[in-house]
């Protein structure tokens, strides 16, 4: 079948990072999908920023725009559309595969969405589940040995210890110190603050600095962080079923990370479907998949 409807919007200022809940219990998709355009001196990664997306998922959306230097007045894709990951609808969720976190504040209606960066392929964060164990403002950083000798072999020197409140301090201003040791939530530098939506981290999860900000007075001690790993979403809105799947950007990631499975896809569909395919455009559907942009897209309708 053939999916109408415009794909975007014009787009005159940031976009939220505060949605409310689907009305019906059926329906898990939030947000829009918009376009707004380059001006002189901006990279995509300030658009990211300013829309509150991360680098690889601009990236992704815009494969044709330079993400240093893109053409004053070029659109920018922004895709800010959502399925939102399967589970209960509580506490903090981090979706690996999509390098986005989602935190649903209790009786508010609502869910917040902001990108993060994750570990590495050599330092991944790990999938648990855990809860808030402690909230700390300005927290010092104390780089362990094992990071201090990685920095040691590529010829920096790292300090024993950067204070808390220094503009060169990794970890930023706020902090969420996780029930699994040595993990936390928290920002970045601003030096650091370009890579927030990229596997780059030592396994923690960091945000951009507004968005933790925002974010650490709404999240109480004790608040429940599951930490999953799922490439592929599907979910429903009014009578537009969507699909979201997400590969790394990187080739070394592609290489060191298993991509999204073709089962996974069909278990994913099935699941939304409850069986009944005649909603389902499977070319559309395959072609999401191979595009792997992470952007959620409309794969079929209910009439």
């Amino acid at each position: 079948m053939l999916l109408g409807g415009g794909a975007f919007l014009c787009c005159c200022a940031p976009l939220a990072e505060e949605f409310p809940l689907p009305e019906d219990p059926g329906d898990t998709v939030v947000g829009a999908v918009s376009q707004t355009s380059v001006r002189k001196g901006e990279s995509l990664l300030d658009i990211a920023r300013a829309f509150d997306l991360g680098h690889d998922q601009i990236v992704l959306a815009n494969p044709k725009l330079n993400r240093w230097v893109p053409a004053v007045g070029a659109a920018v894709r922004l895709p800010a559309r959502y399925v939102l990951p399967p589970g209960p609808r509580r506490g903090l969720v981090l979706n690996l595969a999509e390098l986005r976190l989602y935190y649903f504040p209790p009786r508010s209606g609502t869910v917040i969405t902001h990108p993060v960066s994750v570990g590495d392929i050599d330092w991944r964060t790990p999938r648990t589940t855990t809860y808030v164990a402690a909230k700390v403002v300005d927290p010092a950083w104390r780089p362990p040995p094992s990071i201090r000798a990685e920095h040691r072999a590529e010829g920096e020197e790292l300090p024993e210890s950067i204070p808390g409140g220094a503009a060169d301090n990794p970890l930023g201003h706020f902090a969420l110190k996780l029930g699994i040791p040595a993990y936390l939530i928290h920002g970045t530098d601003e030096r650091r603050a370009f890579g927030i939506g990229m596997r780059v981290s030592h396994g923690c999860i960091r945000l951009y600095p507004e968005d933790i900000e925002s974010l650490f007075p709404r999240v109480p001690v004790g608040t429940t962080v599951r930490i999953i790993d799922v490439p592929i979403k599907a979910g429903w809105r009014g009578e537009l079923l969507y699909l979201e799947v997400h590969r790394p950007l990187e080739r070394e990631e592609q290489e060191a990370l298993p991509p999204p499975s073709f089962e996974q896809l069909e278990a994913t569909i099935a699941a939304a479907l409850r069986g009944d395919s005649r909603y389902l455009d499977t070319d559309l559907a395959l072609k999401v998949f191979a595009r792997g942009d992470g952007v959620a897209t409309p794969i079929g309708r209910r009439s």
